[in-house]
């Protein structure tokens, strides 16, 4: 039960959002109060008030941050993109909620349980949630375009990343008891946070796979900035790229070691083509998987023998994921469009104690049983569409000054994409990087339509005769004429 300062902290955080706001850049204010709630508020902590959606560290920062911006800021926000494409997909996300409902008006019966059909009320409160989880998508896209915006972002997670790395260690040594003594609850099984012999950290965000992968975004972020440092710089960067992933291996999760295995050289090392090519391979695998899963085309148990060699902790652990998997899906096939919407009717029951048989782990199958795959689409479009303009737009960007940046947090978004796989590690900052991409990549388009219509040939000057002047005539011409062959031209006429 959390308890009353957790409560306050939800309280007094627009108030410290309006002190950030009025000091700070629009853009800097908008990065620190998203990503700071993320880890500073305490998590399954809420108001719910009848209606509209729970008020909690993910939608009080976004609604907040919607309302200094159009309250406090010159700047017009639009709420859809200049993408034809992306504004239908977001549209469509906007109302799965109600396409949703209204596939699902019949109760559910399972033993003694009865999940209630769905109602106008359900249908109003999720589409006012999706309302709010679009709105850092909306702000990125809005606010953080420019490429000092960028480079601000992967700063500030890199800041962040060695601040929060203090109360990290502090629970490497002694166990993930933060949030309990600050706000007076533990908020997932203890259990789950036993790895390797010691223990991994939660801090305030509820889940040691949350931390490890906050730790993984803050040291890609550290090794894009590094790609473009020089001097002294470059050698400060590296020492901080040294300390992060030393504490990600302190976080004792596999995944996101592996992620900053494979991924950071190519951050580091690899050419635009190249990084653009594996944001197109992340997007492919992130769209294919969920099919070949669905026809079960995946080598399920190939998989397993080869997590069994490593450990068979993980290998466990790989498999409950794997049958949890294809029962939802199984599930979620008697409602291929609209899923089974909300009240837990996309789980798998017994029949006869109506008990739950089902964890939905990932995000990916979470979606397909509550949106269906219309609601899967829509969400996952707009995710990806980013990464798919910037990989079709390879050729024409090479050179330009944000260009490693830039693909840096295409790099860290196509990383989060691939692990709504296994996990639901989405929050406001995934969002925040799809806007600030798609960004980009329309603003690439206009530049080059731009450059399209100045540089039309245009045909030569008519050459002149040369005409020889006096000495003193010589020096006085002007700089206009300097500049402009047809004045000169006048000028020699007039003086002949």
């Amino acid at each position: 039960m959390p308890n009353s300062l957790a409560y306050l902290m939800l309280m007094v955080w627009p108030i410290i959002m309006v002190v950030l706001f009025k000091k700070l850049p629009a853009p800097r204010a908008l990065l620190i109060s998203i990503l700071g709630g993320y880890v500073i508020l305490p998590p399954n902590t809420y108001f719910d008030l009848p209606l509209i959606p729970t008020l909690d560290k993910h939608t009080i920062p976004s609604l907040a941050a919607l309302v200094l911006c159009l309250t406090m800021l010159d700047q017009k926000i639009r709420f859809f993109p200049q993408s034809r494409l992306v504004s239908i997909l977001m549209l469509g996300f906007l109302l799965s909620p109600i396409v949703s409902a209204l596939g699902n008006l019949e109760p559910v019966f399972a033993g003694p349980v009865v999940l209630p059909g769905m109602t106008a009320r359900d249908a109003i409160s999720e589409f006012l949630k999706h309302v709010i989880i679009i709105i850092p998508f909306v702000l990125g896209f809005n606010i953080l375009s420019t490429p000092d915006n960028k480079r601000e972002f992967l700063t500030l997670y890199m800041v962040i990343g060695l601040i929060y790395s203090i109360p990290i260690l502090l629970e490497v040594r002694l166990s993930p008891q933060l949030n309990n003594w600050v706000y007076g609850f533990f908020p997932q099984l203890f259990w789950q946070q036993v790895r390797f012999g010691g223990f991994r950290p939660t801090v305030f965000l509820g889940h040691g796979l949350l931390v490890a992968f906050f730790v993984l975004m803050s040291f890609l972020a550290t090794a894009a900035l590094l790609r473009g440092s020089l001097g002294n710089d470059r050698w400060h960067k590296f020492g901080i790229l040294v300390y992060l992933f030393a504490i990600l291996i302190l976080c004792k999760t596999v995944g996101a070691i592996l992620f900053a295995v494979l991924f950071a050289p190519i951050v580091l090392f690899a050419s635009s083509r190249i990084q653009r090519w594996v944001m197109l391979i992340c997007a492919v695998f992130l769209i294919a998987y969920p099919i070949l899963r669905a026809e079960d085309a995946i080598p399920v148990e190939r998989i397993l023998g080869y997590a069994a060699q490593i450990q068979a902790e993980r290998a466990q652990s790989l498999e409950f994921r794997f049958e949890n998997e294809s029962m939802l899906l199984e599930r979620a096939a008697e409602k291929p469009l609209t899923g089974w919407a909300f009240w837990n009717r996309n789980r798998n029951m017994d029949p006869e104690t109506g008990r739950v048989l089902t964890v939905p782990d990932g995000y990916w199958v979470l979606i397909i049983g509550v949106l269906g795959w219309f609601g899967y689409i829509c969400i996952f479009g707009m995710l990806i569409f980013p990464l798919l303009r910037l990989w079709a737009r390879r050729k024409k960007c090479i050179g330009s000054p944000d260009e490693y940046v830039t693909n840096g947090i295409a790099l860290m978004l196509s990383i989060n994409l691939v692990d709504l796989i296994p996990n639901a590690s989405i929050n406001s900052m995934t969002w925040i990087m799809a806007g600030m991409l798609l960004a980009k990549s329309t603003a690439a388009v206009r530049d080059r339509s731009d450059e399209a219509d100045v540089t039309v040939p245009q045909p030569d000057p008519p050459r002149v005769a040369h005409v020889r002047k006096p000495r003193g005539q010589a020096k006085a011409t002007t700089s206009a004429q300097l500049k402009n062959p047809h004045n000169k031209r006048r000028s020699r006429q007039t003086n002949t």
